[in-house]
């Protein structure tokens, strides 16, 4: 099955996609994230970072030029630890001491399904995780994370 190719973001430029939401393409495109990997910033004043990407210095500062001067990065959320959502998520809270929420550390959320495969060899078990991804404040399921205007329900979906 091909990709659409009319979907072709611009990279590295916010973009509205929702009210209070802008997606950011990271400058990554592969097979696996298509054009890019898609960041997301929530809110107007306080920011919630979501998905921060690889860790690649001019997606960094794209974030960081899209929040602006009169905004400020409050929450840094990453769904899952893999190396094209999580690695960025260090450097860009070091730049704006926002904490790090996610589910971790990295191998934490694994399925019963991805243990057993890793015990049997058929799989690795580490195929693109982001070991390093450790994050500041743990959530679970049903945990809230809420910021100036805007609230997310943390949902547990292990794969």
């Amino acid at each position: 099955m091909q990709p659409p190719d009319d979907f072709d973001p611009p990279i590295g430029v916010a973009e509205p996609i929702a009210p209070g939401v802008r997606r950011l393409v990271a400058p990554n495109p592969s097979p696996m994230t298509y054009r890019g990997t898609n960041t997301y910033l929530v809110g107007d004043r306080e920011i919630a970072v979501i998905d921060p990407g690889p860790d690649l210095p001019a997606h960094l500062e794209a974030i960081l030029a899209a929040v602006g001067p009169e905004a400020s990065v409050s929450h840094i959320i990453v769904t899952h630890a893999h190396v094209d959502h999580s690695p960025l998520s260090k450097p860009l809270s070091d730049r704006t001491g926002a904490p790090v929420y996610g589910f971790g550390p990295a191998q934490a959320g694994r399925s019963t399904i991805m243990d057993t495969l890793a015990a049997t060899g058929v799989v690795g078990g580490g195929e693109g995780i982001d070991m390093a991804f450790d994050p500041d404040v743990p959530v679970a399921d049903g945990d809230h994370i809420t910021g100036d205007g805007w609230s997310f329900e943390v949902i547990h979906t292990p794969g």
